[in-house]
């Protein structure tokens, strides 16, 4: 269903009436729910637009490995800001995938730091033997040295492929958190006694690390560049 479809049937829905089993609410424009999949073996990942994984209702993005989703979330953020798009290719054989952004307007007490389309984002991702690389490049194309704060948030549910889909579990296995200064782990017991891990290692380490998040502070000259690697391991 397209915009414009989405659109006219929105419109046949009486004010304050309730909806039709048919509607689907448009609660985001369609374009930022596309969405861009690699695959390599046994594991797959499938991205929004801007190379995140977005936790959504029904949502399919996720880093999966043998049908289970071990990546739930994975948001890229500049002073607590999502980048703007510029835009996103895979590679004919879904191998790899390279998005470029730009930092937004960077307001601080009502100041702007940082005017749009100073920083060129280029994240470059791709699958191979069941782990999910990606090297992220920050050119500064502004005359001036400054200094940006880098978050990566990330979680995993560890749903299986039914799970995702849709089907409820009446229960659930424990999950556990460890982290080092450059590597966050997530492990899983499932219920069938089986257990699963999600390795992220850092490289640089970053200036903070938690349990579902990481913060680099940058410090960017004119002309320079910043760069670092974010290999996941399912």
């Amino acid at each position: 269903m397209n915009e414009s479809l989405l659109s006219a049937a929105a419109a046949k829905i009486p004010e304050g009436g309730p909806p039709s089993q048919f509607y689907i609410p448009a609660t985001e424009s369609l374009s930022e729910l596309s969405t861009r999949t690699l695959k390599h073996g046994d594991t797959f990942g499938i991205f929004d637009r801007y190379g995140d994984i977005i936790p959504r209702l029904g949502s399919p993005e996720g880093l999966y490995h043998n049908d289970t989703r071990y990546l739930s979330c994975l948001r890229l953020l500049v002073n607590g800001m999502r980048p703007l798009y510029l835009s996103s290719k895979v590679e004919d054989n879904n191998a790899a995938l390279t998005v470029d952004l730009t930092n937004p307007d960077l307001v601080e007490s009502g100041r702007f730091t940082l005017q749009r389309d100073a920083v060129h984002i280029v994240r470059y991702k791709f699958l191979w033997q069941g782990a999910c690389y990606e090297h992220l490049g920050l050119p500064n194309y502004d005359n001036k040295d400054f200094q940006i704060d880098l978050a990566i948030l990330f979680a995993a549910d560890f749903a299986d492929i039914f799970e995702v889909r849709g089907q409820n579990r009446a229960q659930h296995g424990k999950r556990r958190f460890q982290h080092s200064t450059e590597r966050a782990t997530i492990s899983y017991e499932g219920l069938d006694g089986v257990l699963r891990r999600t390795i992220l290692s850092f490289d640089p380490p970053p200036a903070k690390l938690r349990d579902d998040k990481v913060l680099y502070r940058l410090s960017l000259a004119n002309g320079g560049c910043a760069s670092s690697g974010l290999p996941g391991h399912p």
